[in-house]
């Protein structure tokens, strides 16, 4: 079988911004290092010469990509796995090699993705070790039976491989082709980049212990630096850091952030946060190392939900964080998750009472929480019946807690945001939407909502 492999990321969402393939981008370079031909498409920009494409490489594998199941988002409820499919099809129309799926999509619905897409193999998690020895072994006419993650089928029936997690210093700097990487900095003006893998919390509704694992792994932090400094000489100046969290150990956020100023990278990013345990200094060094916003996963900011929520912080830790940011005029804006397991509308007021004492904020509150199988919230909801065992959630479903409705929590945020104008909730208007493209077509950086705080 050939040594030429095609890869294909098969995600088209684009809302706020469209973002950078990341995954595939490790995958495609651990190939490479293994002495394979790869070449990277992604729909988003390559859509049109796709199949012209695969008819000229001949490719021995194709694997295709695909990160979000759907924008999650209860009133819109868009669903990318038909992108998944169809992408399926245009490749067995035009070539006979294996087709292998992976991505944090399929990570989360295997069985399902399988099955619709009438693909050969997938990989449930970390994809750069699996997809080699997938490589190596449909070369060598091997058994693939031992390759951690790999889902295939056995007389008919599917195997799940148990999985195993990959060492971080096995992680090999992303392959950026150079078209891709264009498309998304003139679009979005910035790159992601990861510095660990995995989550050790437990927020009831979260699938990235499912994806990454419960442990983490953190990369050695000159690799980091190297990536970003690479990433710089390829035109990129803004960052996005797509840890669970950036601050699941203190120590190893420091390191990064000294390793980045011994570069001397001259470089403004972005992580999610979790708002407890950050000290003075670490949010000293991290602004003097390029920090310039901050997204906190916060939820919810009364302390009964939270508690219910499996978040391990309080609205007084919320509050700290959030004055140690703006001490160090650093932006940063406050994601709420509405109607979850203890939320009730007495809670739901607390919560924007407290919210008034967050200074020089933004707010986004969402409806309801995405149900996925096999985490805390699912069991619960197994429970209580609001789920039975049989139910496909592939089709977007969003738990609300049992005595509230989406009607009456929709009511409610929209009274908040007529009382405080840094909720941010509902459509963008059509005037803020139109000065964001202009100021990215001017090239500011970030994600711009620091524009949104009056």
């Amino acid at each position: 079988m050939p040594k030429r492999i095609v890869l294909i990321s098969v995600n088209t969402c684009t809302t706020p911004y469209p973002v950078y393939p990341l995954g595939v981008s490790h995958v495609a370079a651990a190939l490479r290092a293994a002495g394979r031909d790869v070449d990277i498409l992604d729909i988003n920009c390559d859509r049109d010469r796709i199949a012209a494409t695969l008819r000229a490489a001949r490719p021995g594998l194709v694997g295709l990509s695909l990160r979000n199941i759907d924008d999650v988002n209860i009133d819109t409820r868009q669903l990318y796995v038909p992108d998944l499919v169809s992408t399926v099809a245009l490749v067995r129309g035009e070539v006979s090699c294996p087709v292998v799926l992976g991505g944090s999509a399929f990570s989360l619905f295997p069985r399902q993705l399988m099955e619709m897409s009438g693909a050969d193999y997938g990989v449930q998690g970390e994809g750069e070790e699996a997809v080699c020895l997938l490589a190596a072994a449909l070369e060598n006419g091997t058994p693939v039976d031992g390759i951690p993650g790999l889902v295939f089928r056995r007389d008919g029936t599917l195997v799940c491989n148990p999985r195993r997690l990959f060492d971080p210093a096995g992680i090999s700097l992303p392959l950026r082709p150079v078209h891709m990487a264009d498309y998304y900095l003139s679009r979005s003006h910035m790159f992601n980049i990861q510095t660990q893998r995995g989550c050790p919390f437990t927020c009831c509704y979260c699938t990235y212990p499912l994806i990454d694992g419960t442990r983490t792994r953190h990369r050695d932090p000159g690799d980091v630096a190297e990536e970003l400094a690479r990433a710089v000489a390829a035109g990129a100046h803004y960052f996005f850091f797509v840890d669970s969290v950036f601050n699941t150990d203190n120590d190893r956020a420091a390191a990064v952030c000294e390793a980045m100023i011994r570069r001397n990278l001259s470089v403004h990013w972005c992580c999610f946060l979790r708002p407890k345990n950050i000290s003075a200094d670490l949010m000293d060094l991290m602004a003097r190392a390029g920090l310039r916003h901050v997204e906190f996963g916060t939820d919810s900011f009364c302390d009964r939900v939270l508690e219910a929520y499996g978040k391990r912080f309080t609205f007084d830790d919320v509050l700290q964080s959030s004055d140690l940011a703006r001490a160090h005029k650093v932006y940063y804006a406050h994601f709420l998750v509405a109607g979850g397991p203890g939320e009730t509308e007495e809670t739901l007021r607390e919560g924007f009472a407290n919210s008034r004492r967050i200074r020089k904020t933004v707010i986004f509150p969402y409806i309801g929480m995405r149900l996925y199988p096999g985490t805390p919230l699912y069991e619960s909801a197994l429970g209580d019946g609001t789920v039975k065992p049989s139910d496909d959630l592939l089709k977007p479903f969003f738990y609300i807690t049992p005595g509230l409705s989406g009607e009456r929590i929709r009511e409610l945020l929209l009274g908040f945001k007529q009382e405080s104008m840094n909720w941010m909730f509902g459509e963008t208007p059509p005037e803020l939407a139109a000065v964001a493209d202009r100021l990215r077509q001017k090239g500011v950086e970030g994600p711009l909502w620091e524009f949104l705080i009056r």
